[in-house]
Formats: structure tokens, sequence, C-alpha cells
């Protein structure tokens, strides 16, 4: 509930609205990006919210764009789909050749202690390669995220676009 408040402080904040103005007549993207930030319930639990949505889902599924909500101050869609490594560790892709070597990347699968590198050699060819310590990283049911820039700061809202 803290968080659905905060989201329509700030597109309070961010709107600059006429006497009279309500969320029905707002852009699509903004409807859009109002609905998908909706938490307790989601937006599947608010009747106005349905529709919306569903008509978003039909334009993307048609290669379409995310909607901007420029009277928002939000920025485009992000997709984060894992939480974040604990302190130390680093966010790393999996050897793509088969080697052991990791590359960092934001958004890859598993987390790696850099600090604590270990030789791993095959056969007697005198091939070795670089490994760390991972783990695997824990995903986000809420995939997709905005920031949102107010006077006060920037928040980022984390949502899903699946149905519930």
């Amino acid at each position: 509930m803290k968080r659905s408040a905060a989201l329509l402080v700030a597109f309070g904040l961010g709107f600059v609205l006429v006497a009279g103005a309500r969320a029905q007549d707002a852009s699509f993207g903004c409807k859009v990006l109002l609905c998908a930030a909706a938490t307790a319930p989601g937006w599947p639990g608010i009747p106005y919210c349905v529709p919306v949505m569903q008509t978003l889902f039909r334009q993307l599924a048609k290669g379409g764009g995310w909607p901007s909500c420029p009277e928002g101050n939000a920025s485009g869609l992000g997709y984060e789909p894992y939480r974040a490594c604990r302190a130390g560790l680093t966010s790393v892709q999996s050897p793509t050749d088969g080697g052991a070597d990791f590359i960092p990347a934001p958004n890859g699968s598993l987390c790696a202690d850099l600090s604590k590198p270990q030789q791993i050699c095959s056969g007697g060819d005198g091939g070795c390669s670089t490994s760390y310590p991972t783990t695997p990283r824990d995903s986000r049911s809420e995939p997709y995220y905005v920031d949102i820039s107010t006077a006060s700061g920037s928040q980022r809202f984390y949502f899903s676009l699946q149905g519930y």
C-alpha cells in the first residue's frame, strides 16, 4: 500500500493537470505505468487496469514498443531478471565457449567472488583457465521496472507483466 501511495504522489508531482482531470483522462502510457506499478492489489485485482494491461500485451505481442508517459517523469521500461548479488560478489555471465572465464554482466545469472581466482587445468597440454566460486542468482518475481523522478529524487518501481 505504501508503494502505491508513493507512486501516486510521484505522479501527482510530475503531472501538470488542469482542474477536474481524472485518471481516465491520462495518456495510454501513463495508464499503463500507473497500473503496472500498482501493488496490494496488483493490476489484475484492479478492474480499471485489466483492459489497459490487456491492450498493452496485445500491442507488445504485435511488436509494438512500451508506451511513454512524459507527464510522469518516468524512464523507459527496464528489465532486471535477477536480484542483486550480495556484497562482495559480482554479477557474471556463464562462459559461452565452454571455458571457465566469467564475464561481468548486469543481468548475468550467477554471482561470482572475483577476489578468489582458481586455476583449472585440463590434460597435459598446459591449457589452464581461471575460474571463480559462483552461486546462482535469485530470480525476481517482478523483473520489469521504471524509474520515476520527482523533486525529492528518483524511485524505482518493479512490476510484472504476467497476469495472475
